[in-house]
Parts: structure tokens; sequence; C-alpha cells
């Protein structure tokens, strides 16, 4: 069972890692012909590391030699560029991956009705996942960067310790320890973050295969000899996931068992524990998201977490309003 589990396992996981996140960056104040430039990147990454990209196919050709000797990476910052939003304007975080970014502009933008969570409780709605597949619009500014929210600056190293820090605490919220993270040799430690910078799915599984338990049913409590190997996402303590709300309110994190009375928890289970009158019986007026996804509501919570979880071992599902 458990050989199953983990081949399917890496499954989702290599396709959760491949997938991307469709940009349009406008460079702020532009005056000349190429003011924008769209890619797609990876929703595991950071904007750091895409600075050279930016900067080569954007900066470079919108700028003339006297206004380029002049900038510096270190003075840029994003916000999210979103028109039809009130909250447009929004600076973006260094420290956070491009899957949050993304779902920070992806709650900004109410459902229609017809796209509300089903939850009648026989049955809950098995309709396939829907995509939500609007570009991420971001404004870069080469100066006057915000330090009063710009906490973590542009530097790889500072995001690197956030990411660790991260990667820590997800790892306490499943067993109330930190074992399997500081039990880990020190390459195959350094290969989670050196996988995220050079987009290597098996550099970084080197770390996260040993740290992120796997979705085992039915499986006895963990040995004294802690594995991801053997592991189960169901006999942790609790699940690493934040519940991200739009408007800027600060995200939910609290205690989530992979189990409710001796079944999986499902995600309308956790959601309607956490957010009672956005998710009340057969009257939602909301819709859980993650990795650029619509969520189905009878969906485990702890196969979330083993399979669609962020580089840094973290579930992060955002909660975007149903439209009028």
């Amino acid at each position: 069972m458990s050989g199953a589990v983990q081949t399917s396992t890496n499954l989702f996981r290599q396709l959760a890692w491949s997938a991307t996140v469709p940009l349009e960056i406008r460079l702020a104040n532009a005056t000349g012909p190429v003011d924008r430039y769209f890619m797609h990147a990876p929703r595991y990454t950071y904007l750091a590391l895409l600075l050279p990209t930016i900067r080569e196919h954007l900066v470079e050709l919108a700028l003339d030699d006297d206004a380029l000797a002049s900038t510096s990476e270190a003075e840029w910052w994003f916000q999210l560029d979103a028109t039809d939003s009130p909250f447009a304007g929004d600076v973006v975080r260094w420290h956070w991956p491009l899957d949050l970014v993304d779902l920070s502009a992806a709650m900004l933008r109410g459902l229609p009705p017809s796209q509300s969570l089903n939850t009648r409780t026989s049955p809950p709605s098995l309709s396939p996942p829907s995509p939500v597949s609007e570009p991420l619009k971001l404004i870069l500014h080469l100066k006057g960067a915000p330090a009063d929210k710009l906490v973590v600056p542009p530097s790889l190293d500072a995001i690197k310790t956030y990411f660790v820090s991260q990667v820590k605490e997800a790892d306490f919220v499943r067993w109330g320890n930190t074992k399997r993270v500081t039990g880990l040799r020190r390459a195959d430690f350094e290969a989670g973050w050196d996988g995220v910078v050079a987009g290597d799915y098996d550099l970084h599984a080197r770390m996260a295969g040993r740290i992120v338990p796997l979705p085992i049913p039915n499986t006895p409590p963990t040995s004294p000899q802690p594995d991801a190997k053997t592991d189960s996402a169901y006999t942790a303590r609790s699940l690493p996931i934040r519940v991200y709300l739009p408007d800027g309110a600060p995200p939910i994190q609290c205690p989530v068992a992979p189990l409710t009375d001796g079944k999986p928890t499902t995600l309308l289970q956790m959601l309607r524990t956490m957010l009672p009158l956005l998710f009340e019986d057969g009257n939602a007026l909301a819709q859980p998201i993650a990795q650029g996804i619509l969520l189905p509501p009878d969906a485990d919570v702890a196969w979330l977490a083993a399979c669609m979880a962020g580089a840094d071992g973290w579930l992060r599902i955002g909660i975007r309003l149903v439209g009028e």
C-alpha cells in the first residue's frame, strides 16, 4: 500500500511543482514603447529569483543607458495591478512565494454565483476543480520602496532564512517538534532551498520527501525513528494549513486534525469550523482556492496538505467571495 501511495503522491507533487502563474509585469512611469513583459513563472518560486529575467527582458529595454546605470535591484518593489479592485496597489512582499502573490490577487476578484460551493451534505459536489486562469498583473517600481511594508529585503539570503523558518514551523505543526528537519543531513536540508532556486524538483525532494508525510491510510502511530517515507499525514498532530482572507484580513492558522470521528477531515468540515458564516449548509458565500484552482468541498485536507503544499510545506488556501 505505501509503495502505491508514494508513487501517486510523487506524481501529484510533481504536477503541483510544474504549475505556473501567467504574469503581466508593467513598469511604473514608463514613457517608451516597451512598458510591460509577459511570462510564466513557477508557483513555488519567489519574485526575487525572477529579477534577472525581468531586468533583461523589460528594464534593460525600457530604460536608456543613464537610467539603467542608476537603477539598483535593491530598490525595486512590486505592487498588485488590479485596477478594478479597491485594493489595487497592495505591496507584494519579497518573502511571499509567487503562489501566495497570485492567491492574494485572485481573492480580489469575486466569483459569479454559479461558481459557489455546494455545501449540501448529501451529497457534496463532485464536479472537477475549476482553474482560476486570469494573469497575475504586477507593477514594478524602480525606486521608492515602502520600507515599513517590506520587512524582508530582496536578498536571496534573507528569503532563504524565511523559507527555512517556514519549513521548520510546518514540521512543528505536524508533530509538535522539529526532529524530522533537524535530523536531516546538511546536504539534504540545503537541497530544499537549492531546488527552489534551480527549479529542480528532484533536488528539492531530497528534503521534502523526508519531512512531508505521505497520505497513507490506516497507519499506526509513528515509530521512534521518524521518517516521512513511513509517517502518515493521518497520524500527524495537526496539518500545516493557512487560510487567507480577502480585504487584507490576517490569515487564519489554527489546529486542523487530519481525522474527524475516525474519518478523513474534509475541506468543507474545516471551513465550516473556521468560517461558519461563509460556509453555511446549502448557502456558501465563498469558494476556496489553492494552487490556482477552485477546490471541491469533499477534498481530503490531509491529502491536500501532502500533495498540494508549497515548497516550504504549507498548504495555502484562499477564500474568494461569491458575487451578488
